[in-house]
């Protein structure tokens, strides 16, 4: 279960707001949508073309492959030993912050799946009065049954509601009907009950959150009154013969066991609105 009761340090949210790194180049992206931001107990965390691109907590960081980025007019030159070992990466993020970027939608591979399709509906980029996502990453915990897999938060800025859903990749999914009904189901029933349990966590430490995104970006976010009683399920990912094959029995056999499913085939055409309405169910 994802730990929903410490409290935000927000020292490192006002020291984040002064560093280069963010009001130079992340800043921006993230009000375009190109970059996604979330709040973890003692970091932020900033994802990218499916992965995480910089860890923040009071410093940044991220894994060598995406930051040692050399000093070279053209990074794709071919270099032999001699120039390798004379070879200095960039001192500063904020100088390789392009080629960081680059490297990370490279290195993300199958990992960032479609998903960053709906960074454009983050709560800095989506310009919308109603529903929003306000939270991206595995939130929830509990059993992963598929790889290519992602928990959304979203929020219904009317009510103050909140609404978690998982998304999965429908090519992500195993082949045994009975067995793939049954994994959903339960896992499903699993969020049901962590949302039940930590209902009052939740909307602590998102109220936290919401206040802390607020006095980083200077964009007003609403407090959250509540949570949503179940996790629905995003599926995604499928053509025209899977649709009216195997997946609608799937999505046949949940929605009679009552659990909220929405199946789209590109991930780009879905929104907050359709998401929210579709999955929302019962405040509580």
């Amino acid at each position: 279960m994802a730990e929903f009761s410490k409290a935000i340090d927000m020292r490192i949210i006002e020291k984040l707001r002064g560093e280069p790194l963010f009001t130079e180049r992340l800043f921006e992206d993230i009000i375009t949508g190109r970059v996604f931001p979330s709040i973890r107990d003692g970091y932020v965390k900033f994802h990218y073309g499916g992965t995480f691109m910089f860890r923040y907590d009071g410093a940044f960081a991220t894994i060598c492959q995406v930051g040692f980025v050399p000093q070279a007019d053209d990074e794709f030159i071919d270099v032999d030993e001699t120039l390798l070992a004379g070879m200095k990466p960039q001192a500063r993020f904020v100088d390789a912050y392009e080629q960081i970027r680059y490297r990370c939608m490279w290195s993300s591979g199958l990992r960032g799946g479609d998903v960053p399709a709906l960074y454009k509906f983050s709560f800095a980029a989506y310009h919308c009065e109603w529903y929003f996502v306000l939270d991206m990453g595995d939130l929830l915990g509990g059993h992963l049954y598929y790889y290519n897999s992602h928990d959304l938060l979203l929020m219904d800025a009317h009510t103050g509601r909140l609404l978690f859903c998982r998304a999965v990749s429908y090519s992500d999914m195993q082949l045994a009907l009975a067995e793939e009904v049954k994994n959903i189901a339960d896992q499903l029933e699993e969020y049901r009950n962590l949302i039940a349990k930590h209902r009052d966590e939740i909307i602590s430490w998102y109220g936290q959150y919401t206040r802390a995104m607020q006095a980083l970006t200077g964009i007003g976010l609403p407090a959250p009154t509540g949570v949503c009683g179940d996790c629905g399920l995003l599926i995604y990912g499928f053509d025209e013969d899977q649709q009216n094959g195997k997946l609608k029995k799937i999505t046949d056999s949940l929605t009679k066991m009552g659990w909220p499913v929405c199946a789209v085939r590109d991930i780009s055409d879905v929104t907050p609105e359709t998401l929210f309405t579709r999955l929302g169910g019962d405040a509580a």
